[in-house]
């Protein structure tokens, strides 16, 4: 069953594990996730950014899961890479760029995007006759700050979160 997050409440206030904001939570959660399944700290931390940004725009939770299962071959190990190559596009395009997508990426590269210091007007996964592509379109004239929504993550992700963060006693 897709793990789903629940709306927030009408005065935007969150209260979460032992009184702490639950956008810190995930985040916190999510890093010391992929900590204790063997990524790097740095790999780590940008996925527990990435996360809270797939719970805020409703996308599956399931993905972020999946993510952490093999450090071998994981979109937490290529998704930082795209970042790099998403940020030369920008660079050296005005507009729109599109990189391709290994399959097993594409359900968390639009999250890694928000992560990028650029506004982004349009992320999207498409695709283009058997590839699966991510497209943004980035627009100069706006800020690049996005703001995080606040957002409760399902309790069935953090508590699997928690399990894997405890296996090694983070």
């Amino acid at each position: 069953m897709p793990l789903t997050r629940r709306r927030q409440t009408p005065n935007n206030t969150y209260r979460g594990m032992a009184g702490m904001n639950n956008k810190l939570d995930l985040q916190t959660l999510a890093t010391r996730a992929a900590q204790s399944s063997g990524f790097s700290a740095e790999q780590a931390e940008v996925f527990g950014r990435a996360a809270q940004w797939h719970v805020a725009e409703e996308r599956d939770c399931d993905a972020l899961l999946m993510a952490l299962a093999d450090t071998r071959d994981s979109p937490i190990l290529r998704l930082p890479l795209m970042l790099t190559d998403l940020m030369a596009a920008c660079a050296a395009l005005s507009g729109t760029a599109e990189l391709t997508l290994n399959p097993k990426d594409s359900h968390l590269a639009p999250s890694y995007a928000r992560l990028l210091p650029v506004h982004l007007a349009e992320c999207e996964v498409v695709q283009r006759a058997e590839q699966l592509r991510l497209r943004i379109t980035t627009d100069a004239t706006q800020s690049s700050e996005m703001q995080m929504t606040h957002v409760i993550p399902p309790s069935e992700l953090i508590q699997r979160l928690k399990q894997i963060a405890r296996s090694a006693g983070l």
